[in-house]
């Protein structure tokens, strides 16, 4: 598989994100991955955005789609965008914002991985959608209700962390071995997409950052078979890093940035679905 250039919210660092506008610019610049995030409402509508509530502190859960702004698209809406752009080459990587630690304030994990899965196989997405999570609960159940979906575990130390209680609430009492890796391969994962340092703000040209996406962990994924995909890396710096030590792909708020470094190593670029036209009104430009 070729190197996987994701647009994180369709390119946060760009444009508004989790937006149409936002994708369709991704797919007009050029990315072969839309990265997004979902949630359900009240209706069981898959909506795409990143908070479990809106500014006004109401949870999307609680709500109705004629409730939420007019800019936070449906799933169903991004996926008529890639039909429209024949954008047939773009896959979609789907984040399921289930909250271990506040699951009371949404759904259940069998009733939230339920209703996105089908909203997949309706919206015909999925051949090309990877569904990504920290919760490793989550997995197992997209794993058990469609194995076609391939399925990323996030990480980030926090995560891994055991409760006062016991393991890690994210580990939904599934044994995680000491060195996760391991057991999200023999969880039949396809990739592991780690933090790349810290601070997260920072790269490796921050005298404080330290790397979590090393190339020790990058070799031990490959070596169990899993793809390794780190987030959210917008500096160039690090990209590069990152290359050198063999990623197979990145997320990113700046696939602008990503590609330029891509085209600097004489590496391939994701092709462009769409094109940019200048609007007389506003100026600057705009997808069409």
């Amino acid at each position: 598989m070729s190197f996987d250039l994701q647009a994180h919210r369709g390119g946060a660092g760009l444009w508004p994100e989790n937006t149409l506008e936002a994708f369709g610019r991704a797919l007009a610049l050029g990315v072969s991955t839309l990265e997004l995030d979902v949630h359900l409402t009240a209706e069981d509508d898959v909506v795409v955005g990143h908070d479990p509530a809106l500014a006004d502190a109401r949870l999307i859960r609680t709500l109705t789609r004629a409730d939420l702004p007019p800019t936070m698209p449906l799933l169903r809406q991004v996926a008529a965008l890639l039909a429209e752009r024949g954008a047939d080459p773009v896959r979609v990587n789907l984040e399921i914002k289930y909250d271990a630690v506040a699951a009371a304030e949404l759904t259940s994990r069998r009733d939230f991985v339920e209703v996105v899965v089908q909203a997949i196989r309706i919206d015909g997405l999925v051949g090309r959608t990877s569904i990504q999570c920290f919760d490793w609960g989550v997995l197992r159940l997209v794993g058990d209700t469609e194995p076609q979906l391939d399925r990323v575990l996030l990480v980030s130390p926090r995560y891994l962390k055991a409760s006062p209680d016991g393991p890690s609430p994210w580990f939904d009492g599934l044994e995680v071995e000491e060195h996760f890796v391991r057991t999200a391969a023999a969880q039949g994962f396809a990739a592991i997409s780690p933090v790349h340092g810290s601070p997260f703000t920072a790269g490796v040209d921050d005298p404080a950052y330290v790397p979590f996406a090393t190339a020790e962990l990058i070799a031990e994924a490959h070596d169990a078979g899993l793809r390794v995909v780190p987030y959210v890396v917008d500096d160039q710096p690090t990209m590069r890093a990152l290359l050198g030590d063999g990623v197979d792909g990145l997320i990113t708020n700046r696939p602008d940035l990503l590609r330029e470094v891509l085209a600097g190593l004489g590496r391939p670029l994701p092709e462009a679905f769409g094109r940019e036209r200048t609007d007389a009104t506003s100026g600057p430009p705009v997808v069409s």
